[in-house]
């Protein structure tokens, strides 16, 4: 697409040269009707024109490449000036050696403006290479002197250099923009896959340490109630295929994240003793909105991990709510005064769950979390989109059934 505009860019401004010529000649018999249409001159100006665009094709196709891929600037900068003189010395070769000038033509133009007849037959008096026919002093009517002695000084050839310098300057700002914007691009490609993938990591580094606790639970229940551990598997089958089809997305209806919370705790309700007291707060209709697969289990979980005890009162307090399409989430957890000693290391879910809300919301989140000397409260707040995706949601109904 880049390279689509910038040629674009390129065939309008050579456009416009090409056009330059017969926009001068209209522009100039507009203002005196004397003066007639000449092919002649337009060809001259098209001639000098193409010169500059092979000179310009050159160093657009031959020598960029060797500045901006080989990084050859020592090389680059020769070929450019080598490119200017030949462009420069082959308008002059291609300049005749006298000023073909028709008679009438020249004459016609001077008399339509009777000031600026005056003014240039007093230069070219002074001057002295051709003056008015109606001048007796003149020495040649209308003839011409041979060329300058330092030729490639001239005016002309100035403007055929320094014109060819700034269309190289022009195509060399044109190819550094696009290059500009196509590094851009890449790197955004790259870095929305790198994202990806650190959000994979993240998420998947997670699973295995909720799988650990269910199957530690599961275990427990096999001595303690047989039936119950069934159906305990059955339930971690629903989770497990919640993990594997809803994980893999990048976004679920927040209904789907509430019913696996709801398989969790239940499950973890069947290993505590009544003195564990449980509290669920969700409401009975939830809007359809959606957010990241996994994103709420951390906190339960690391509340069933530190904040339950098995020898004395303890209670998990789970609250979730939506306000102006904003989901807010609250886990609160007693604190046991013996502090169990487990075999996993802490800390590592909740830091990964801290860096996905970085990489999915950037500053757009709030994560409060509270260590009092009884409590341990998290309270987190992100935004939710409003709509699912067709495609979404008849995956996710497929994965009902």
């Amino acid at each position: 697409m880049n390279f689509r505009k910038e040629h674009t860019i390129y065939t309008a401004i050579w456009a416009m040269l090409y056009a330059s010529p017969v926009v001068n000649i209209y522009t100039r018999m507009a203002g005196n009707p004397r003066i007639t249409f000449s092919w002649g001159e337009i060809f001259h100006a098209w001639a000098f024109t193409s010169i500059w665009l092979v000179m310009f094709a050159i160093h657009n196709f031959l020598l960029l490449p060797i500045l901006l891929k080989k990084r050859k600037t020592g090389t680059y900068l020769c070929l450019s000036v080598a490119i200017l003189l030949a462009g420069t010395f082959i308008n002059y070769m291609g300049r005749p050696k006298h000023r073909h000038i028709d008679e009438t033509r020249m004459e016609a133009e001077w008399k339509a403006d009777s000031l600026a007849y005056e003014r240039v037959a007093a230069v070219r008096l002074g001057d002295g290479r051709y003056c008015s026919p109606q001048n007796p002093m003149r020495r040649k009517p209308l003839d011409y002197q041979p060329i300058d002695p330092l030729p490639m000084l001239g005016p002309g050839e100035l403007v055929a250099f320094f014109g060819g310098l700034l269309l190289m300057g022009m195509n060399l700002g044109v190819k550094l923009y696009f290059m500009s914007q196509r590094d851009r691009e890449r790197q955004k490609i790259i870095d929305q896959r790198n994202l990806e993938q650190q959000m994979e990591y993240l998420k998947y580094q997670v699973n295995p340490h909720f799988f650990m606790n269910t199957l530690n639970n599961i275990h427990a229940l096999v001595d303690i109630d047989p039936e119950r551990a069934k159906t305990t598997i059955v339930e971690l089958s629903k989770m497990m295929r919640h993990i594997l089809y809803e994980g893999s997305k990048k976004l679920i209806p927040l209904t789907r994240e509430v019913e696996f919370l709801n398989l969790y705790v239940q499950l973890m309700r069947l290993r505590y003793t009544r003195k564990v007291h449980i509290n669920v707060d969700v409401p009975p209709q939830l809007p359809e909105l959606k957010l990241p697969p996994l994103m709420l289990i951390i906190f339960v979980e690391n509340a069933f991990k530190h904040g339950i005890s098995y020898r004395e009162e303890s209670f998990i307090d789970i609250k979730l709510r939506v306000e102006n399409k904003r989901l807010l989430f609250s886990c609160c957890n007693s604190k046991p005064t013996q502090v169990q000693r487990t075999n996993e290391k802490g800390g590592m879910g909740l830091q990964n769950v801290r860096q996905r809300l970085g990489l999915l919301y950037d500053d757009d989140y709030t994560l409060d979390i509270s260590d009092g000397e009884k409590t341990y409260e998290v309270k987190l707040d992100i935004p939710m989109q409003t709509r699912l995706p067709d495609a979404e949601v008849e995956t996710a109904d497929v994965s009902k059934q």
